[in-house]
């Protein structure tokens, strides 16, 4: 599947590590069209932090895209310049959805209409699409479960989502 064909989805840096972190991001970065604000792109590089150099080798390779948001976006105090330039990105109309796991960016998706998946779905997704196997699948949800800062009532629903609650984030 050609690059400009693929869904595009706007990524947080909590999303992207959780992947990274459960052995599902370069099964999740090779699927979609990856789009990231530069405060995320500034996070994901940061020297000495885990993952750095992988995501420095996704930008070289244009794996994702760094995009700039036109205007400032800041729906909420609490949010981060991460998860408040997603959103921002989204609004702009540069993805077709936000992978976002920071709970306040998730909150403001879901009071705004704004379509969104978590790291838990996403490998859910990837499992649905056939780009995952069961055991890889199996391994990757049970880390993000373990590891994620996930309510029970998220792991819950994530756990009995099927392929129609989840139609519209297909890969």
């Amino acid at each position: 599947m050609s690059r400009n064909i693929m869904r595009k989805i706007i990524a947080d840096t909590s999303s992207l590590i959780l992947l990274y972190k459960c052995g599902a991001a370069e099964y999740f970065l090779n699927t979609c069209c990856c789009i990231v604000p530069q405060p995320v792109r500034d996070e994901l590089t940061a020297a000495g932090h885990e993952g750095a150099d992988f995501f420095e080798e996704c930008i070289i390779k244009k794996i994702f895209a760094v995009k700039i948001h036109s205007v400032d976006f800041e729906p909420v105090k609490k949010l981060h310049k991460g998860e408040s330039g997603a959103i921002a990105l989204y609004r702009e109309g540069a993805g077709d959805y936000l992978i976002i796991d920071d709970g306040g960016g998730a909150a403001y998706c879901r009071d705004n209409g704004i379509p969104y998946i978590n790291a838990l779905l996403a490998v859910k997704i990837l499992f649905s699409c056939g780009k995952i196997d069961q055991k890889k699948y199996d391994t990757m949800f049970m880390w993000l479960k373990s590891n994620g800062r996930y309510s029970k009532a998220v792991i819950e629903w994530a756990e009995n989502s099927g392929i129609a609650e989840l139609r519209e984030f297909l890969l």
